[in-house]
Order: structure tokens, then sequence, then C-alpha cells
């Protein structure tokens, strides 16, 4: 600990509990002077549970149990006169044998840390004892944990306190929460004091002075739709029959002033929003307790099985592998930012939460962490209505370790997807609008009005653009799918045009209102699409579509003259170029000779149509990936040789692989068609699991990509399954304990021969590492390797390192087969597995010469011994796709056949069911890998991603599927 104690404050107290014991972490009761309705509800629930507590254990007030504060007449005693029965109940707690209660200073209550008669009057009241960090080591069946418990406030810069810890000493937090916030006495500024976070203060007074000061003149927005309502009734009375009788004409008018209510609400809730995100970025928001996480890391790898603070008020249960790190959050009433509806700002109202940690040692340390919240008034009727509040509920459990982490990791980015879900799926609906309207006509009532004040070119001109428009939208919406900047700006330029142009087009007044909403839509949650798109191709693709178009419009000018002239009535230079744009997007307004016309508009449609599809595909494209540098490379070959624990990590390594770096973790990864592929699992200690997946899905999805992750093991299922992944089975692969392997026995019998064969022949197998083998040795391997590849390259992605005799790959293991003239002849190279203890496969290779049958399991048999005689504990062989599908351990019933008949029909051509059995001669223990992915729309695209990836393109699966398999 860096902060100092007085001689009597304990700086850090050690508390040894037995198997049984129960530890109760309580954070930010704040309990004052005067009791509240709030406070006295939270005492009472907390004093039964308290109360209900058998055996030996703790209860531990976790920082700001007082409010010692904010009112500098509050004194220990006379808040424990407020609070009687929590005060009686934890004096009898504490009297129980084996059972302590501690309290440890926070930021309200930092008077115990120098104050010696607060502490004499909180030890008369509730018989505890005061230190500023407890460790707690909590015995349980399997062994005893040791958990760091502390109020966390060294954590955050605006409170900690310094090494001499005195009354003088106070923190730029504390000046504020004593001098800056009670001074703000306006009426906006009600519950300032009980904000979660004293850094949202200009949040909050912009929210407040918005929905309580702004809004209160909210009624005035009314004047501008009652003006233009009483505009256009005059206009209604004006016009003759052709709207119809009077209900028809104010039917017409309201939705026209639906319109505008539209249009204007839409630039009202834009202007509000942007305005909202400009104070949002300047004042900033850090993730809660990112500090205290960090801290957390650090002491799990000294050892320590957990950190629970309280500073912060938010609430939080993460797993770090074989560890946790917990914050208790608060236990009183809070004003907490809370989103707004239709992307409008958040509102800041309070909210009575309670809640606590719970530490138990049974058969196993268990963590439990419990919330609950209830509303606490003081909200307005357009707080109410604007802001999404949290129901009321009991106080419950929400998370667990080991089990579900709470909250949920994914929360923003799911919010985030499901905006652009949403907004994907609108504008391909309006794009098919569109494409209907323009292609139905008009209504005649509506038409015959529109045709009183434009010419007929006007709504001919306006329904071609409409249906230019519905194809623009329907390309891009997978742009906005994937959030990107560019696609989503020309979406909402569409949709906007679009309302003008379904009025123009006809009066269609249905149309244009679902345009304005969903443009509206759009622009409210602008913030969800900043992912950039390839604008250097898409600069390049526009200047060669402008060029594209100078030359159609020069010829198609050109011929037009041409044949106007010979015909007697040249038509005007200007005249010519209007017809030719007309028709680029299928307009005819200006008559050209019939013949011409009839091959010219359908070929200067096709130009324009194909140019803007060319020009949409540009926009939608992902911005490419840079290379990783030479120094990520180093680095990530340091993170493999210190945290590499799976049999594939090694494979991180290949050279057609990205690498994202982040703490002491490596996400290896590969892009094709917008698909981020990772493989394998991200490679670093296992308390940064969760931080590191974290990190890399932020970066995926600024980029715009859709995550996918190949081979996946069961231990990291949980991790992605918490950010909303989903899981497919793929395959097993086998590992082979070296330890315990032998020939002996009938079931080994086909084995044993095989191998006892081959070295009858006089074939040996001599071991080596690749980064120092002698030249000849070099040659001879890659001979094997040209002679027996299938295809021009090396398969692989997840499983395959992709190259060989590199100087870098220090400590891989190759197994070279000779015959009896000492020719190699096969061999296998292994990479190094320390998961495992041992070495995992990597390259298997034979070349085509008349050997006999057994050669690789030689190879294989003789590395199996060679690894034993060395130490090593197992080795990793080959991939045995869908392996359990095939033994019917998987899909059982029509399904499961129908699977196994496909999958021999394709081992032919990928060896599917012969490298399962081929593994299963060596009596493996098998490891499921998994596919994981984002959502089952884009199974197809990681599907097209891996056999790209995997080189499958390669493989004549088509040709062979319908032959019988091999045997």
């Amino acid at each position: 600990m860096s902060i100092g104690a007085p001689d009597d404050l304990e700086p850090l107290l050690a508390l040894d509990l037995p198997v049984g014991s129960r530890v109760v972490v309580v954070g930010d009761l704040l309990l004052r002077r005067r009791s509240t309705a709030s406070s006295d509800r939270i005492t009472t629930e907390l004093s039964a549970v308290i109360a209900e507590l058998h055996g030996p254990g703790a209860v531990v007030l976790n920082g700001s149990f007082l409010d010692l504060l904010g009112d500098p007449r509050s004194s220990p005693a006379l808040i424990a006169a407020s609070h009687p029965q929590l005060m009686a109940v934890l004096r009898d707690f504490g009297r129980g044998e084996g059972r302590t209660v501690i309290v440890l200073p926070g930021a309200a209550d930092r008077a115990l840390a120098w104050d010696e008669s607060a502490r004499a009057e909180l030890a008369a009241a509730t018989g505890a004892t005061c230190a500023l960090a407890l460790e707690v080591t909590v015995a349980s069946a399997a062994g005893a944990s040791r958990i760091r418990i502390e109020p966390g406030t060294r954590f955050d810069e605006r409170f900690r306190s310094s090494a001499e810890l005195g009354q003088a000493d106070s923190p730029l937090g504390a000046h504020v929460v004593t001098e800056v916030l009670p001074s703000l006495s306006a009426a906006w500024a009600e519950g300032v004091g009980d904000l979660a976070d004293v850094g949202d203060l200009p949040r909050f007074a912009a929210s407040r002075l918005l929905y309580r000061s702004a809004g209160r003149w909210a009624w005035v927005l009314l004047v501008p739709f009652l003006v233009a309502l009483a505009l256009k009734l005059p206009l209604a009375g004006e016009l003759d029959d052709a709207m119809g009788p009077w209900p028809r004409r104010l039917e017409v008018m309201a939705a026209l002033t639906v319109v505008d209510i539209v249009l204007l609400g839409g630039a009202l809730a834009a202007l509000l929003t942007r305005g909202w995100r400009t104070i949002a970025r300047q004042s900033g928001r850090a993730r809660p307790n990112q500090a205290a996480r960090a801290e957390a890391r650090s002491l799990v790898a000294e050892g320590l099985s957990g950190l629970v603070v309280s500073h912060g008020r938010t609430a939080a249960l993460e797993s770090l592998g074989t560890a946790f790190f917990a914050a208790t959050g608060a236990a009183c009433e809070v004003v907490r930012e809370h989103r707004g509806r239709l992307g409008l700002p958040p509102v800041f109202v309070p909210v009575r939460e309670s809640g606590w940690l719970e530490i138990e040692g049974g058969a196993r340390l268990h963590v439990r962490l419990l919330r609950g919240c209830g509303r606490a008034g003081g909200a307005t009727l357009i707080e109410r209505v604007v802001g999404r509040l949290p129901s009321p509920s009991a106080t419950q459990i929400v998370g667990t370790w080991p089990g579900e982490s709470w909250p949920s990791e994914e929360s923003v980015l799911a919010r985030r997807t499901r905006v652009r879900r949403r907004a994907s799926a609108a504008i391909a609906l309006a794009g098919l609008l569109d494409l209907a309207s323009a292609l139905t006509p008009p209504l005649e009532d509506r038409l015959a009005v529109l045709l009183r004040w434009v010419p007929l070119a006007v709504p001919k001109a306006a329904t071609a653009l409409v249906a230019l428009a519905g194809l623009g939208l329907i390309g891009l919406a997978w742009g906005v799918r994937r959030g990107q900047r560019v696609p989503w700006r020309i979406a909402l330029t569409l949709l906007v045009g679009g309302v003008a142009l379904h009025l123009a087009k006809g009066g269609d007044v249905e149309e244009a209102a679902v345009s304005g909403l969903i443009a509206m839509y759009l622009a409210i949650h602008a913030p969800a699409f900043t992912t950039p798109s390839h604008l250097t191709g898409l600069r390049r693709g526009l200047g060669r579509a402008l060029a594209v178009m100078g030359l159609t419009l020069a010829g198609a000018v050109v011929a037009i003259e041409a044949v106007t002239t010979a015909g007697g009535s040249r038509l005007p230079i200007g005249a010519a170029i209007e017809g030719v744009v007309e028709r680029m997007v299928g307009v005819r307004a200006v008559a050209l000779p019939d013949r011409l016309d009839d091959f010219a508009s359908p070929s200067l449609a096709a130009v324009g149509v194909g140019l803007i599809v060319w020009l949409l595909w540009l926009a939608v494209r992902p911005a490419l990936v840079r290379r990783s540098s030479s120094e990520a490379v180093v680095r990530a070959r340091e993170v493999v040789d210190r945290w590499g624990v799976s049999t594939l990590d090694y494979f991180s390594l290949r050279s057609d692989k990205e690498l994202f770096l982040t703490g002491s973790s490596v996400v290896a990864y590969a892009v094709h068609h917008s698909v981020c592929l990772v493989s394998p699992d991200p490679v670093g200690p296992v308390w940064e699991r969760d931080e590191v997946w974290r990190a890399f899905r932020a970066f995926a999805d600024e980029q715009g990509w859709t995550v996918a992750v190949l081979g996946a093991c069961e231990s990291w299922l949980d991790t992605y399954r918490g950010f909303g992944m989903q899981r497919l089975y793929v395959g097993d692969e086998a590992v082979v304990d070296v330890r315990h392997f032998s020939l002996d026995g009938g079931r080994h019998k086909a084995l044993r021969q095989a191998v006892n064969r081959v070295a009858n022949h006089g074939y040996t197998v001599s071991f080596a590492d690749p980064s120092t083998a002698d030249p000849a040795l070099k040659d001879a391997v890659r001979t094997i390797m040209s002679r027996s590849r299938r295809g021009e390259v090396e398969r692989g992605f997840s499983m395959t390192l992709g190259r060989i005799f590199d100087p870098d790959d220090v400590g891989l293991l190759l197994a070279v087969c000779r015959d009896r003239d000492d020719v190699p002849v096969a061999f296998c190279q292994y990479v190094p597995a320390p998961g495992i203890a041992g070495y995992s496969l990597d390259l298997m290779r034979r070349d085509g010469g008349d050997h006999p049958n057994g050669l690789l399991d030689l190879v294989v048999v003789r590395t199996i011994e060679h690894l034993r005689e060395q130490g090593f504990e197992r080795l990793g062989l080959n991939f045995a796709t869908m392996r359990a599908v095939l033994a019917g351990e998987r899909s059982p019933g029509i399904v499961g056949g129908a699977q196994r008949w496909a999958l021999r029909r394709m081992s032919g051509s990928m060896q599917i069911e012969s490298l399962w059995r081929f593994n299963a001669k060596f009596d493996p223990a098998w490891q499921a890998r998994y596919v994981v992915y984002d959502a089952p729309e884009h199974l197809l695209a990681v599907a097209f991603a891996i056999a790209r990836a995997e080189s499958f393109w390669e493989l004549p699966v088509i040709g062979r599927f319908l032959t019988p398999a091999a045997a």
C-alpha cells in the first residue's frame, strides 16, 4: 500500500477465516445525520441479512459507510443514533465467536482515518475495527484464497490522499463535494450532491438545463406546426374539386403537416443529440474502475484471488480466469445517468440502489454480487417520459464467480449492433418501397393538383430519381449494417431527398413520411456509424466514374447531333446534353428520333445504373488492413513464449496474420471480405481474457468487421458467450499422452504390425531443430514438400505455421524418416505447446515413392517415444473435422445421418474420415474445437472467409461429392 496511516490505524489488516465462513462487503451506504425513507429501507434490509449470518465471518463496510463530508455537523455518534437498528445488529454480530466488523474509510468518511475521536465513537456504536485496507484469507476445501478489499479511492486521482493523512489533506473531489456542489442551489441542481460520479457534473448540468429549464418552453414547438396548418387551410379552399370533398382535402393537409412535423422533429432531435455529443466528448467518460481493474490483474499475477473495491458507486463482478474483480456499488440513493429514448440526450434522476457482495468458502471459493433498485422520486414528467428508467427490483443475485459476470460486457456494442441492424433493415425497406412507388402510377387526384403547379416532366423525373434512390438504399444497406460513415451519409441524403421526390412524384405523402422517419432515426443514432470506408478506392472510383460519364456523354451528344443534323432538324447541344443525362437516369422528357431513342435509351440507362452500382460497391468497401510492424511481431513472439498454453497458440505467428496487442496479450487475425477471422484464441494471461476481447471487439467494430473465431477451445467459450457470440462445433483435435502410450495389447495390433513392418524394411526416424538443420536436410525436406503438396500453396490458417526453416522459429521439432539408403522420404514438423507440456503437429508430408504402408505411423510412434524420453507429456496431432458427428456422438437421428452421409462423400477430397481414423489409432484425448461467430446472418460470410483463409478453393470437393467415399 502506498498510503500511510496513523500509528493506531492498520494500513493493511490481515484476517484469516476458516472453511464455511462468509464475508459480506457493503460499500457507499452514506448514512447521514438524519435518516431518510431510502436509508431506512436499505438499512432494514441489510440488518436482516446480517442477522441471518451464521458461523464465522466478517462484515466489511467498505468505504463511505458514513457521510461525514457533506455536513460538518455530522459525527459517528449522531449518525448512529439515527440508524439504531443497523448499529445494534452490527454490535451483536461482532460479539459472536470468529466474527468481526471492519470499517474501511472512504471518500465520504475519510475523517475516520485521522480522527481518533471519530473512530472511538464508531467503535462504541458498532464495535467495528478501522483499517485502510483488508486482506482476508478465506479457507475452502479447494485451498486458501487471499482477497484484497479496499475502498478504491486511491485509484481515483480526484479522491486520492497523500502519504501523510491528516485533516488538512483534502483531495480535489472533497472540495467539489463540500464547496462546489452545495453552491448549486438552482432548481435544476436538485440532487447534485448524490451524483454517482462527480465527473458527470457537466453532463448533469446540460441534461437538467435541457429537461427542467428549457423543457418548460417545449409548448413553443407547437407554434410552427399550427402556423403551417393555418397556411395550408386557405390553400385547400382555393383548390378545385380535383382533391375531392373537404374531408379529403383536410386529410391531405394533415398528412402534409405530419411531414412537416417529421422533418422539424428530426432536425430538432439531431440538433439536440449533436449538442449533447459535443458536451459528452468534452467532459469525457472513462470506463468505471479501470485503474482498479488493472490493479486486480497485477494482484492476480502476485497470487491473490481477487480485489474488491466500492468507490465509484458502479457495481461489477468480473472474472479474471482463476480470480475475480468486484465493485460493490452503492447502497444508497444515487443520481445516475439514464439513456434517453429515440436517441435523445440522457436524463439524470435519483434511484434507490441496494446491494452487497458475499464471499463464501465452502467446497471452493464462491462470490455473489447482489443488487436491487427502486424509484426514489424527484424526476419530472418529461424526464420520466424521455428516460429509460430501470424497473424496480428486489435485491437479488445478479452475478457470480465462478459463473456469470455482471454487468454484461457487451452492452454498449450490443446496443450499437442493434441500431445498425435496425437501420440497415429500415433503409432496405425504404429502398424496396421506393422501387414499388416508382413502378406504380400516382393517384390521379393528387397528380392533378400537382400538375397545377409543375409541368409533367417534374413528376417523371422524380419517379426516375425515386427508383434510383431505391436501388441506392438497397445497395447501401450492408455498409450501414457495418456502421460505415460514408454509406450512412449517402443513405441519409437519399432519404431526405426522397421526401421531396415522393411529394414531387405525385404527392406520395405516406412514402415521404416513411423516408422522413427513417432519416430521423439515422440522424439521431449518428454515433453508431463511425466506421471508415476505403476512401482511397472510393475517390479513384469516383474519378473513373466521372471520366466514363464524360466520355459517354460526349459520345452520345455527338451521335445525337449527327443523326438530327442528317435528318434536317438538328437538336441544340444543350437539349442534346439534357436528353442524354435524362436517359442515364431513366427519363425521356427531351424527344429524340425514334430509332436513335430505341437504342440509346437502354444503353444510357444501363451505363447510369452500372456507374451507380459501382460507386455504391466502392462506398461500402471496408478500410484496408494495415500490416503489423516488425516490433509487433517481436512482441507477439514474446507473448506466445511467455503465455502460450494451447496447442494452437504458436500458429499465431503465421506470416499472413495481423497482430492486435494489448496489455500482455495478442490477438492474431486476418480479414477476408470484411470478416475478421481470429485464430487461435487470444494468447495471454487468463486474467486478461475479458479485457483483451473487449478491446479487440471495440477495435474490430471501429473497422466495421464481422468477427469470427476459428478453432476456439472450450475454455474460451464462456468469454465469447459473455460478448453475445454463438458457437458451432467443427471437430476435435487429437492429443496423445506420451507417458502412457503403448503398442502392447490387441487393440494396437494393426498399428504395431505397421510400425514393425516399416522398421524391418530399414526405415529410421531422426530428430532435429529446423532452425539449425544442415542445408542438405533442408533441400531434401523441401523436395518432399513440393512432391506431396496439392496445389501451389501450403493450405492452412488455424493449425499450420505456413513456413519451415525460419531462423526465428527456435525450439521446433523436425522428425525425418529415412529409407535404408539414408534418403529422407517423409517428415513431420511440430511446434511447441507448453500448455500440454509437449508439442503440436504442424506439417506431415511424405514423398510419392513406393514405400511400405505405415510410413507416417512410424514417424508418429517414434516421435511419441522421443518425447517420452525427453520428459515431455503430450503430443497434439491432426484436427479431425466433425469427428463427433462421424462417430455418432453428436446429432443423432435423421439430421445426424444426413450429416454423416455428406461428410463421407467429401472425405475423398478433404480426408475427413481418414484423418479421424488415423488419429484414433493412437488412443488420443479429443479436444473439441468450435467456430464462434456474431450472428446467424453472418454464417455464410464467415464460411467464405474460412474457405479463403484455409485455401479450400483448390480442393475438388464438388466433383467428388457424389462418388462413393474412400474406404
